[in-house]
């Protein structure tokens, strides 16, 4: 990896305790990847003698770990996913330390000014590709949910996937995995060249959603306020599938974005849906939208229940339009 200078790798071993911490933390989730504990302070109990350390090289930078969870590694060498997320950790924290600790480089008490940091974060983390067919999907929904639910959102990938549309989501389990995995069967069977699975996180969740195994790029967002930023301006489409308070914030946020009268008339396609055995939540939460916002919020958004199939004609024929 030779992102990162002689000079920021120093940055890092010299910063304040906290970024040392902060580094440490989201590393140890990253390598804890694929085990069943999502309690944060079981993980840090249970790999008390977890350190790392970050080697300075001319080719670049070089991570040394020493008892490290043995499910990152497969005949004592480390996974290659598992490395790769392990640098993407070391990128973003190292960058957004960098960046947000210089004074007067950004005004993030403003609107433009935590949007510009959003961008250039994913900017530098590669997120942002130029040149590339709008074809993005965020996933929003669940960690939690029951088998019928996980193999419906697994049927709705499946079938984006189909259609070469590439999946973003909060890169935890559940309705953030099941996409994933549905578009990865569909993406081989189409052979399609680009393959995107991200997951979008932040240091106070990683934890507790570490990234799945289908996650191909990986960036760590500063905060859960940039990080839902990153999802809107990152998103040609988004589908959400049933969750808890998260995933409703989620929905309100998109919603006051969409209904500003500054983007009235811009294209956007979003999808609330649901196996037919969860059909209450989301009728639940379209009356509750309609008695709060007015029957006009009807406009920015679709309900499709148990229909994975036409939520993909759907969402396909709006990033057509976007």
């Amino acid at each position: 990896m030779n992102l990162l200078s002689y000079r920021e790798i120093q940055g890092l071993m010299a910063s304040k305790e906290e970024v040392r911490v902060l580094f440490r933390e989201c590393a140890l989730a990253i390598l804890n990847t694929g085990n069943e504990i999502d309690d944060v302070n079981q993980i840090l109990e249970d790999f008390a003698d977890f350190q790392i350390e970050v080697v300075a090289e001319s080719r670049g930078p070089r991570i040394a770990v020493k008892n490290a969870p043995a499910g990152a590694f497969v005949d004592g060498k480390m996974i290659k996913g598992v490395q790769d997320h392990l640098f993407s950790v070391l990128r973003d924290i190292v960058y957004v330390n960098h960046i947000l600790s210089r004074s007067g480089l950004y005004e993030l008490e403003t609107s433009e000014g935590i949007t510009e940091a959003v961008f250039n974060i994913l900017r530098n983390a590669n997120i942002i590709q130029p040149n590339l067919q709008p074809d993005l999907v965020v996933c929003w929904g669940g960690h939690s949910i029951d088998r019928v639910e996980y193999e419906y959102t697994k049927e709705v990938g499946y079938q984006l996937g189909l259609r070469s549309l590439n999946i973003a989501t909060g890169c935890g389990p559940g309705a953030m995995k099941g996409p994933m995995k549905g578009a990865a069967i569909g993406h081989s069977k189409q052979q399609a060249e680009k393959r995107r699975y991200i997951g979008i996180t932040e240091p106070g969740i990683i934890a507790a959603e570490s990234p799945n195994p289908i996650v191909n790029e990986l960036v760590i967002l500063p905060d859960i306020e940039k990080r839902l930023e990153a999802f809107v301006r990152l998103a040609h489409s988004i589908v959400v599938f049933p969750g808890g308070v998260g995933t409703a914030e989620e929905i309100l946020y998109l919603l006051s974005v969409l209904m500003h009268e500054d983007n009235s008339g811009l294209p956007f396609t979003l999808i609330l849906t649901a196996p037919e055995s969860k059909r209450l939540y989301f009728d639940t939460l379209d009356q509750f939208l309609r008695a709060t916002l007015g029957d006009e919020v009807k406009d920015f958004y679709r309900v499709i229940i148990g229909d994975a199939d036409k939520v993909a004609k759907t969402v396909s024929a709006g990033v057509e339009e976007v």
